[in-house]
């Protein structure tokens, strides 16, 4: 294993969206991390080891530490609020044109800064509205449902980019059909398509649709999402111990994540690796002292499985009209 040292900044490659703003491709992810103290550490100790592109969103209940490990970097000189690419979700309550703002406005305020880099739809799906739940549920037990459209949340966010709030936009778990209706009501056009990842779920068609659109492709969970791993009753599924991952980690003396990593970043797709722990945090962007050879990228996709594990199956979701994954052929 390499030494924990900080990865210059200036040695992270970046991808270019199609409105001409940068993104590191590495960025740290903050879904599940809880607002305990351990992610304002872990945020902290990311930007010491080099990143320089955070992944938050308005769901994940936790952009107050985020933000003041950002603002503490900050004040200390570390670095300047331009050095930083940060990434948040627009929700599923708050997908009316003129609430979108107030959704935007209630990230900044969190995060503590004047603008995002990028804001996503989280989901193509909409829920009852909402400033407080962010999962709305009925008497029967079911999500409440919204009645309004993905597009409609576009707008909004299109609004933000015209009022300075967000100087990119983009969708999150979009399918191509999706995709190809955003698309053709589009003022401004989506710069990326953030969705799982990873060698079982290998997205290349999806890939190959987004990049001949110019639209990027972001993986999250790129490790298989070890920690909610699905329980299939065997160790099948569970990619890090994978013998063509780990045959691959010897070859080069990487580990495990940093193979799977790596195969993303050589593949054009942006990666957002969660971790709250400094060691792997700094592991997961010490990918860039060695190459897999093409075969090998073709060979980690031919891993694919279509095994999804963030399906955001609960309370009935699966049941609205906009969700996502109803057809398993859908990409």
């Amino acid at each position: 294993m390499s030494d924990q040292k900080m990865v210059n900044p200036k040695e992270v490659p970046s991808v270019t969206f199609n409105n001409g703003q940068t993104i590191p491709i590495v960025g740290l992810g903050t879904w599940q991390s809880p607002p305990d103290g351990s992610l304002y550490k872990a945020v902290s100790g990311a930007i010491d080891a080099g990143y320089r592109h955070i992944d938050c969103a308005y769901a994940y209940g936790n952009e107050e530490e985020v933000g003041k490990a950002i603002n503490d970097a900050i004040s200390a000189g570390k670095i300047k609020r331009e050095d930083l690419f940060v990434v948040s979700k627009l929700w599923l309550t708050f997908f009316r044109r003129d609430r979108v703002k107030l959704c935007v406005n209630k990230i900044l305020t969190k995060l503590n800064i004047s603008y995002l880099d990028l804001c996503l739809v989280h989901w193509p799906m909409s829920f009852g509205e909402s400033d407080t739940d962010n999962l709305p549920v009925g008497p029967d037990g079911k999500v409440v449902p919204g009645d309004i459209d993905y597009l409609e949340a576009w707008q909004g966010l299109e609004d933000c980019v015209n009022d300075g709030l967000v100087k990119s936009i983009g969708i999150s778990n979009f399918n191509t059909k999706q995709i190809e209706r955003l698309l053709g009501a589009a003022k401004i056009k989506p710069v990326t398509n953030q969705v799982e990842s990873h060698p079982y779920l290998a997205q290349v068609q999806l890939k190959k649709f987004c990049e001949e659109r110019g639209i990027t492709l972001t993986a999250y969970s790129p490790l298989g999402n070890p920690g909610s791993q699905v329980n299939t009753g065997s160790d099948k599924d569970r990619l890090l111990k994978d013998s063509v991952v780990n045959r691959l980690a010897e070859k080069y003396n990487k580990s495990a994540a940093q193979i799977l990593l790596k195969f993303q970043a050589q593949r054009g797709v942006i990666v957002i690796p969660k971790s709250v722990s400094i060691e792997r945090i700094r592991s997961n962007i010490e990918l860039f002292d060695f190459e897999l050879a093409a075969e090998e990228i073709t060979e980690l996709e031919a891993l694919n499985r279509n095994y999804r594990t963030c399906g955001f199956d609960e309370v009935g979701v699966p049941n609205l009209p906009n969700y996502p994954f109803k057809d398993p052929n859908e990409v």
